[in-house]
């Protein structure tokens, strides 16, 4: 009888242990993934209001040079993502950019930029 009330309270004391710990690990991301979101939004408002600011200062080249930066490293960071996990929303993305430096090219970057940027416009057909 000892060993049945022993396993009993042995299977609660893990089932518990299993469920704080899994609540812990999961509020923990969940803090990590909010800090994120959010240190990303402060980062996209100041650099709009940076450009903004250019653009209605009378700095046009400057703020399209910016800009195509800032497009730039949108690519760059979708090289990070392998081709077959790309959702169809980021294969217009990179369609839509490929279309545009079409029509707008830009030569202001890096040779290895460019060779990222490149890469990333190849793989959306």
């Amino acid at each position: 009888m000892k060993s049945y009330i022993t396993i009993i309270i042995s299977v609660a004391a893990l089932a518990v242990g299993f469920l704080a710990g899994k609540f812990q690990a999961s509020s923990s991301w969940a803090q990590v993934y909010a800090h994120d979101v959010y240190q990303r939004a402060a980062g996209d408002a100041y650099l709009y209001a940076s450009l903004l600011g250019s653009l209605r200062g009378g700095h046009e080249a400057e703020g399209m040079s910016r800009l195509e930066q800032s497009l730039d490293l949108s690519l760059i960071n979708l090289d990070h993502l392998p081709v077959k996990q790309r959702t169809e929303s980021v294969r217009v993305a990179i369609g839509q950019v490929r279309a545009y430096r079409a029509k707008y090219p830009w030569q202001g970057t890096s040779p290895q930029i460019d060779e990222i940027v490149q890469r990333v416009l190849a793989s959306v057909k």
